[in-house]
């Protein structure tokens, strides 16, 4: 071999540490990464995927609360009344066909006291004096004070009577009852006593109404007003009541619970005579056609059913008015007929003596008018047939009946026959069958007719037979729709009679004025507002009024109104007794017999 040195080995040794060299780079270079990779991660959110149309998300388990079983039960429902109400309530409660009494709280479904919770219901107690009282209204503090601390010579009235459960009720609302002001009297005996003491009020719940007695406004709150508000009214008791545990109803989906439902009531406004002739249309002519109804448009207008007994027919050919028409041949222009309209006519009478004056044709005009205005007419009509069928109107489930003629006999005024319009001649003989029929029907029955005429406040033999057996075949109101004077009203059972209202519009101011001997009262009269709740007759108010000229009336003042109703009470009867005992009475009684 030469001389040359041998360099594989260290060639070797070469490559071998270059190969070490680039693994420690790798290595290092790895590490370095990694550790930037740790780093970064942490600082940015998780990773978002998408699901493809293909896949499904599994929600999570949810984790199951146990929840009370409710119950919707189906009434009757098991009921329990606190006993700390009073008895009457008690009884009225448990009779309702959707509650089933229970004795113990424990059992019920629900609850009906005063506690707090939704209301249950409310009775409605009503202030009352006898019917003949000058007492307008009373307020509730005269009231309470009464009740709480005694008489007080401010008082407009004596003292307060109350029925047991009456009592039990108002000690709820005002503590214990002063007995020096407070009379506790039998139910049975409290309306007797109210009528011998005058002076008094009582104070019972609205149901007990009846005819005989005057609701008196508290605070200017009247229970038989359609504006009646029961927030603030202070004679109520209210409760509530309270759904069990584990129950779920809502009673008030079923009744509220009361005695007094205005949905039920009804007032009928029942007027004397109106006949737009002679200085009466004169002053319409001048002052305007509405001018007589300023003072009384709203008493009649706010009345549920308002009645006019216009007794002249309406006449396109009617000459100008003569304020001192000699003939008493009368009709009316058209265009009165929006005096009736402004008054909120909704039943004409046409048994009126003056309907026929000026011939068939104006008739038939006059009941074309009405029948456009949408009235009812009865009592007259296109013949006779017609004009003596009652006619029905219905209004918040009352239902009424009313029935009229003229009893001045055919050769007089009633002109209707089978083919001749005009007034309808009474028919006892088929008026007293009829009349009882439709009281068995259901039907609460209204008579009014033209009868014989007086000038003074008494009534004559021949009324009080004809207007009386009118009431005992079931007539719940019978009323006399001719007079000129106003006349006495008599309570025949449980119907109520006026025998003669007086003028609503006609002129017969001046008569009074020029000769008051002959023709005394002949300017006053009355508007009777007669009340109905349930299907039931309740009572009626007496709206006195005096004439202030030829055409207008107005309300009696307080001044005018207590000598006016002394005398006029004198003549008036009530289930054959006298409401005032009177030398007067005595007379009247001799001049009837």
């Amino acid at each position: 071999m030469s001389g040359k040195p041998n360099n594989t080995k260290s060639t070797l040794f070469y490559r071998n540490d270059l190969i070490i060299m680039i693994a420690l780079v790798v290595l290092i270079s790895s590490f370095v990464l990694t550790s930037c990779t740790w780093q970064t991660s942490s600082t940015m959110p998780p990773p978002t995927f998408t699901l493809s149309p293909t896949q499904t998300a599994i929600p999570p388990t949810p984790t199951v609360t146990p929840t009370a079983t409710i119950i919707y039960p189906e009434p009757p429902f098991f009921a329990w009344v606190d006993p700390s109400l009073p008895q009457h309530l008690i009884s009225e409660i448990t009779q309702l066909d959707f509650l089933s009494a229970v004795n113990q709280e424990s059992s019920s479904q629900l609850k009906i006291n005063q506690n707090p919770g939704p209301e249950a219901g409310a009775w409605v107690y009503v202030a009352v004096a006898p019917f003949y009282s000058y007492l307008e209204e009373v307020n509730s503090d005269d009231l309470l004070a009464c009740w709480s601390t005694g008489v007080e010579e401010s008082m407009p009235f004596s003292h307060i009577l109350v029925s047991e459960d009456s009592e039990e009720t108002l000690e709820l609302l005002w503590g214990p009852a002063d007995q020096g002001c407070v009379e506790t009297l039998d139910e049975a005996d409290l309306s007797l006593q109210l009528w011998i003491q005058k002076d008094a009020i009582a104070i019972l719940p609205f149901e007990g109404v009846s005819p005989e007695h005057k609701v008196l406004p508290i605070d200017s709150e009247d229970p038989l007003a359609k504006d009646f508000d029961l927030v603030d009214y202070p004679l109520i008791l209210r409760f509530n009541y309270q759904v069990s545990p584990g129950y779920g109803f809502n009673l008030g989906e079923y009744q509220y619970l009361t005695n007094y439902d205005p949905s039920k009531l009804t007032s009928i406004a029942l007027t004397g005579v109106t006949a737009l002739v002679r200085d009466t249309a004169n002053i319409m002519e001048n002052q305007g056609v509405l001018y007589p109804a300023g003072d009384i448009q709203k008493i009649l207008a706010n009345a549920d059913i308002t009645h006019i007994n216009n007794e002249v027919a309406f006449a396109v050919d009617c000459p100008p008015p003569e304020s001192y028409q000699v003939s008493l041949r009368f009709c009316s222009d058209d265009r009165y007929i929006n005096l009736l309209e402004a008054v909120g006519t909704d039943i004409v009478e046409l048994s009126g003596d003056h309907l026929g004056d000026w011939g068939p044709e104006a008739m038939l005009h006059t009941i074309d008018l009405y029948q456009q205005q949408g009235w009812k007419i009865y009592g007259g009509g296109i013949n006779l047939s017609e004009g003596l069928a009652p006619v029905f109107l219905t209004h918040n489930g009352n239902q009424f009946a009313f029935i009229g003629c003229n009893g001045k006999g055919i050769d007089k005024y009633a002109t209707a026959t089978d083919e001749n319009p005009g007034a309808a001649q009474c028919d006892f003989s088929w008026m007293i069958p009829e009349i009882s029929r439709l009281t068995s029907e259901g039907y609460i029955v209204i008579a009014t007719m033209q009868h014989e005429e007086v000038d003074f406040f008494g009534s004559i033999s021949l009324q009080q037979y004809d207007f009386r057996r009118l009431s005992e075949a079931g007539a719940v109101i019978v009323s006399g729709s001719q007079s000129h004077h106003p006349q006495a009203i008599e309570i025949n059972g449980s119907s109520f009679i006026h025998y003669g209202l007086g003028n609503l519009f006609f002129d017969q101011y001046h008569l009074a004025q020029v000769n008051p001997k002959r023709h005394l009262n002949k300017d006053k009269s009355f508007i009777d507002l007669h009340y109905f709740y349930d299907n039931r007759y309740i009572g009626t108010r007496l709206v006195p009024l005096q004439f202030i000229d030829n055409a207008r009336p107005r309300p009696m003042t307080s001044e005018e109104k207590i000598p006016f109703l002394s005398e006029f009470y004198r003549y008036s009867l009530w289930n054959g007794a006298w409401i005032h005992l009177y030398p007067s009475g005595i007379m009247f009684n001799r001049l009837n017999q």
